[in-house]
């Protein structure tokens, strides 16, 4: 193994782990339980106090 295949490695590692998370943000996102609290949350700055 030499300098190259490693970084090679760790740059697919890399790819894979933020794919990964943008897949788990996106299905947390769009998941249809959270749909009630985010309207919530969209809803805050016009309440008033």
């Amino acid at each position: 193994m030499n300098i190259a295949s490693l970084l090679q490695d760790a740059q697919i590692i890399s790819l894979i782990a933020v794919c990964i998370t943008f897949t788990g943000i996106v299905a947390y996102a769009l998941w249809p339980s959270m749909q009630s609290s985010f309207d919530r949350a969209s809803r805050l700055p016009l309440n008033e106090d």
